[in-house]
């Protein structure tokens, strides 16, 4: 995928023409982008190739972690709350990255 600015992804990420029930710019080579409310956190773009394996995948690391604990048996309070916890951070972090990142 060629290069685009930084200044160029803003232009795209604002053209309400990409903005629906859920982001959609083939030209925008970022997996995730900023909501259009920026505080809300990001979102997929879902013209890109790799928008529905990168859904599948999120919502394995969120979720994943706490369904093997149960399935062990070790289902404790806190345990699954934690690897919650934790597997929600690591995707708010790679998320944080994606959005972030230029292309350039």
């Amino acid at each position: 995928m060629e290069s685009v600015s930084r200044k160029e992804l803003e232009r795209l990420w604002a053209e309400p023409r990409n903005w629906g029930w859920v982001y959609r710019c083939a030209l925008d080579p970022r997996v995730m982008v900023p909501r259009r409310r920026r505080w809300m956190g990001w979102t997929i773009n879902f013209a890109h190739p790799w928008a529905w394996p990168v859904l599948l995948l999120s919502v394995l690391i969120a979720v994943g972690p706490a369904l093997v604990l149960m399935q062990l048996g070790l289902a404790i309070g806190s345990a699954v709350v934690a690897t919650l916890l934790a597997s929600v951070c690591l995707l708010v972090v790679v998320s944080y990255w994606e959005a972030s990142r230029s292309g350039e």
